[in-house]
């Protein structure tokens, strides 16, 4: 007599494949991104250096606060 568990077992791979399967799926996801912030990077330049440089600051602020 097989339980529902056990017969679950059967028809799904195993976790560590579901694991290395999502990895995958996210290190695609992530290249894909960095390939975009490249590309726009690229085209404007001057624009993403100050949004570098407003990010910056506001995490320095909001570091600041907490050290308080």
């Amino acid at each position: 007599m097989i339980t529902d568990q056990m017969a679950e077992e059967r028809r799904s791979p195993p976790r560590s494949e579901q694991v290395q399967a999502r990895i995958t799926q996210v290190r695609s996801s992530v290249t894909d991104l960095e390939e975009h912030a490249r590309t726009l990077i690229r085209r404007r330049p001057i624009v993403a250096v100050l949004a570098a440089v407003g990010v910056g600051y506001l995490v320095a602020r909001l570091v600041s606060r907490a050290m308080r």
